[in-house]
């Protein structure tokens, strides 16, 4: 007989919406703020006679770094704040058990990835469609 899955309440849902919408807009937020630092040099590039996908590999390798480097470190803090946070409100009548799997970590990496990418394909297009000229003319 197969063992029954523990069902999960309709505010975990939620709770794991909410934190996949943060880290899509974080991750989206830098990488538009990256591209707006760098929107001069990468119209260089261009001018230069790099092409379209040469330039943007030039944002988006450090970008990839950037978020590859950043798993570990958020899965740290995570833990951390998970445990902090379970000890500090546990009391003599209730206590809330910490309970991370390999499922949360891997749910955490693919919605961590998957926002990076799909920020790092909306950034690759916007530095295709520069108009060079316009950009290069903007004062620092």
């Amino acid at each position: 007989m197969r063992p029954s899955r523990q069902r999960r309440g309709p505010a975990l849902q939620l709770y794991v919406g909410f934190a996949a919408a943060i880290t899509v807009g974080v991750i989206y937020n830098s990488a538009r703020i990256a591209l707006s630092e760098r929107a001069r040099e990468l119209a260089t590039l261009r001018v230069l006679g790099f092409h379209d996908r040469e330039a943007a590999a030039v944002l988006l390798g450090e970008f990839a770094i950037l978020s590859l480097l950043a798993l570990p470190i958020g899965f740290a803090f995570g833990w951390g704040l998970a445990k902090f946070m379970t000890t500090e409100f546990a009391t003599d009548l209730f206590r809330m058990p910490m309970v991370i799997s390999l499922h949360t970590y891997v749910a955490a990496t693919l919605v961590g990835l998957g926002a990076a990418g799909m920020s790092g394909y909306v950034v690759a297009r916007r530095i295709t469609r520069f108009d060079l000229v316009a950009v290069l003319k903007t004062r620092d």
